[in-house]
């Protein structure tokens, strides 16, 4: 099970690399998106989310309908500020987190899936693995991501951070993060920490 620490490093560095936006926008793909890069694959779903007025109060399914389908209506790969003039309505922080913290519980379990040692792995391999599993999603890692997991399974960290390089539209920043977190479990390996 992810720690709380864990859980808020990983929450932290997910609103760093995909903002945390609390009204309806488009992601890079044309999908509606809210929170941090939370997809709503469709309107049900957006109203089962807890979406307020200016005023704080309770927005109603005519009120996400409309937001929903004035922002679904706008072009893909804007800044999330492009669609704030469509949007009327607003998730608070606490559901954001709620939202992410879901998204991280449902990330472990896939990669424990997919990696059944992953509990043992080191606390930078689980951050890496999380932060690409949130972009590619599981069916990917598992099926295009052969060097990776290769890697991974074999518990080579440096082979790992080689292999864990992303395509636009990830930046090249966010990459090097993921690398970084790979190598220094590699560095860790080589030279343990003394007690």
């Amino acid at each position: 099970m992810v720690s709380a620490t864990e859980k808020a490093t990983l929450r932290t560095k997910m609103e760093k690399y995909e903002g945390k936006i609390n009204y309806m926008y488009l992601d890079s793909k044309g999908y509606v998106t809210v929170g941090v890069g939370h997809l709503i694959k469709d309107l049900a779903s957006a109203q089962k989310l807890n979406f307020k007025k200016s005023n704080n109060m309770p927005a109603s399914k005519d009120e996400i309908k409309a937001d929903y389908e004035a922002v679904k209506k706008q072009p893909k790969n804007r800044l999330a500020s492009f669609y704030k003039k469509q949007a009327k309505l607003n998730l608070s922080d606490l559901d954001i987190n709620t939202l992410t913290n879901k998204h991280i519980d449902s990330f472990e379990s896939e990669l424990k899936r997919i990696f059944p040692d992953f509990t043992t792995y080191p606390i930078e391999v689980r951050l890496a693995l999380f932060d690409i599993i949130f972009n590619v999603g599981m069916t990917d890692l598992n099926n295009k991501w052969s060097g990776l997991k290769k890697a991974v399974k074999a518990k080579d960290w440096s082979e790992a951070a080689k292999e864990s390089n992303r395509k636009s539209p990830i930046s090249a920043e966010r990459n090097k993060y993921v690398k970084d977190l790979f190598e220094k479990a590699a560095a860790n390996v080589k030279n343990p920490a003394k007690p």
